[in-house]
């Protein structure tokens, strides 16, 4: 296109895309629909614990480190199997520690309580 018309091409796909967002955002409202999108969980920290447990164990097998506690929280990442950790609480079936070293060390996140270590009472 030449400076005559006014828009580039560029600039032009981007108005109509910005346009289709706009028809679709007002149709739903119309229409009564909900937008669903596969957002990432934000992350939960320990004032979603039901239960203080302020324990040094380790995890027992290689797991991963999640934002909450879910699977359908995102995972930061795995803890290894025998890493050390503080287990603060837990919620359910989910624990929230703190790693000591590795890539996670000092961090906060939710491992399921399945893989962390209870240790034996005598």
């Amino acid at each position: 296109m030449t400076l005559a018309s006014g828009l580039s091409r560029p600039f032009a796909g981007r108005r109509l895309r910005g346009a289709a967002v706009a028809t679709a955002v007002v149709a739903s409202s119309v229409l009564g629909l909900t937008a669903v999108g596969a957002a990432p969980a934000s992350a939960v920290t320990s004032s979603a614990c039901t239960h203080q447990v302020r324990l040094d164990t380790r995890v027992t097998a290689t797991v991963n480190f999640r934002t909450g506690p879910g699977t359908g929280y995102t995972s930061k990442g795995l803890l290894m199997k025998g890493q050390g950790i503080y287990w603060a609480c837990y919620k359910g079936n989910w624990g929230y520690v703190k790693p000591y070293y590795g890539a996670h060390k000092g961090q906060y996140g939710w491992v399921s309580r399945t893989y962390i270590a209870v240790p034996m009472n005598y």
